[in-house]
């Protein structure tokens, strides 16, 4: 085999041909690329912006709601009711109270007790210096009788009623004293003058509450130990001893200890369907005496009792007739 003869061939590469677009079509395709990112751009941000305006509404919201959530907590939490009661009492007490004829020692201690109640001078409060003539201003009982929350202090309307007499003049007086008073730590301080206006006594007609009209029958031996239970509860609880009306009653209330138990009106005594289970309600008249001058006075009540092992159990007392047990 002649070696040289064999020649080696070479392949010949081809050219790869490079397509041609006319400058028509790349316009059109150029055009057709932006205008999608364009409406791409646009959806993004249109979908940024109900995203932003969604969360900020949200952010107002929340914000609305805790400043809602801390004026209601500040209006619950800001004052206790029977304190702020107790305090303006005390004070109008304090301030009506005058004798003319005083030693000049009582004066002052009147002046050091008023100024106590106080955040401004206690001179520009009473004015007793500028009396003239034989005074005697004696305090006979005040009531709080609304409570008006301003912007920057509550205005107390006290309904006050006190004796004046006056060169030997007596004329009983009734009017409202009105108390700016500013709060702080459930603290109490008169913040302005107290001032008087004339006394208003809300008053209006409407449906009184009476008992049930459609009472249910209670079997009579039911009846009595139902009757006997009550009889030993009105009894204690005119006492006002809380530890023994905790073994009777799921809310213990106590009186003032001042009456005593005197009878049930057992002949006008009702019951109504509680939609319980083992829930009797009972609707009844009880008849209390002042201690001190044998006073009678007679309460209503509603009771919503469980039985219990030996005896009954009170569940909820309402201090009128009702056959709502909640609040509504």
């Amino acid at each position: 085999m002649n070696l040289k003869k064999i020649k080696k061939k070479e392949k010949k590469e081809k050219t790869p041909k490079v397509k041609t677009f006319s400058q028509k079509k790349a316009n059109r395709v150029v055009l057709i690329g932006a205008s999608v990112l364009l409406v791409m751009s646009g959806v993004g941000a249109i979908r940024a912006n109900v995203m932003a305006s969604n969360v900020d509404s949200l952010y107002s919201k929340v914000d609305t709601l805790s400043e809602q959530s801390k004026k209601n907590n500040v209006v619950r939490e800001e004052f206790d009711y029977s304190a702020l009661s107790f305090y303006v009492e005390n004070f109008a007490k304090e301030y009506l109270n005058y004798n003319s004829k005083a030693s000049d020692e009582a004066k002052k201690a009147r002046i050091d007790r008023l100024s106590k109640y106080l955040s401004l001078d206690v001179k520009d409060v009473d004015e007793t210096e500028n009396l003239q003539g034989n005074v005697l201003r004696t305090f006979k009982n005040t009531s709080l009788s609304r409570i008006e929350k301003m912007e920057d202090c509550y205005l107390v309307y006290l309904n006050v009623n006190y004796e004046l007499e006056k060169d030997k003049k007596t004329e009983n007086v009734t009017q409202n004293m009105v108390l700016p008073i500013q709060v702080k730590d459930n603290l109490f301080s008169i913040v302005g003058r107290p001032y008087f206006v004339a006394s208003s006594l809300p008053q209006g007609k409407t449906v009184s509450l009476k008992q049930t009209e459609n009472s249910i029958d209670v079997d009579g031996k039911e009846k009595q130990s139902i009757e006997k239970f009550l009889k030993m509860f009105f009894t204690k609880y005119s006492v006002g001893n809380k530890q023994e009306l905790m073994l009777l009653m799921k809310n213990p209330t106590t009186t003032a200890g001042q009456d005593s138990f005197v009878s049930i009106d057992s002949g006008d005594m009702k019951f109504f369907d509680t939609k319980q289970k083992g829930v009797t309600g009972v609707q009844v008249s009880v008849t209390f005496s002042d201690k001190t001058t044998k006073l009678t006075h007679t309460e209503d009540f509603s009771l919503w009792l469980s039985k219990t092992e030996n005896s009954y159990f009170i569940n909820t007392m309402k201090h009128y007739f009702t056959e709502k047990e909640g609040n509504d």
